[in-house]
């Protein structure tokens, strides 16, 4: 019989609490600013990024789409009107998804939603410490990963200023 590792059994708890806030966001976010968390989470990437976009690649590395997948996802942005499509002078071979005005207040909707649901659940059962602990052990984890090249499209989120 195989004996489960501390590493699977944090696995196996992390799994279940990713599953069960992403529902709770995702219902969330849908029921009050008529988008998905998949949508959040595609318009905060270009809203985080320069100039508010990203090119198409980069885009399907950080949501961890494929590219086929992530033109359907980017058709049905630019039928809502959060993003437009641009292709630079220079090399139109290249294709960014751009943040619109439009986007950019479905985003500031989400975004309310979005922290009060992370503030309902981490924030309402961890002290400031343990959220820090918690934070600090995610950072590194997401820095190891994306510094070995098997995860490509994974960003750290770096502390607040103190």
């Amino acid at each position: 019989m195989i004996s489960e590792s501390e590493a699977t059994r944090a696995w196996g708890n992390l799994h279940q609490l990713y599953s069960a806030i992403r529902r709770l966001l995702d219902q969330g976010i849908e029921a009050e600013a008529g988008c998905s968390l998949a949508d959040h989470d595609l318009l905060t990437a270009l809203r985080g990024s320069p100039d508010r976009q990203l090119q198409m690649l980069e885009l399907a590395d950080r949501l961890g789409v494929t590219r086929g997948g992530l033109t359907r996802i980017v058709d049905r942005h630019v039928d809502r009107g959060w993003v437009r499509r641009d292709r630079p002078e220079h090399n139109r071979r290249e294709v960014y998804a751009v943040l619109t005005e439009a986007g950019d207040r479905t985003l500031v909707q989400a975004r309310e939603v979005y922290v009060r649901v992370l503030s309902e659940t981490l924030g309402a059962h961890l002290d400031p410490d343990e959220l820090d602990a918690f934070q600090q052990c995610s950072r590194k984890l997401v820095h190891e990963l994306s510094t070995t090249g098997c995860c490509p499209g994974l960003v750290v989120s770096e502390p607040p200023e103190r």
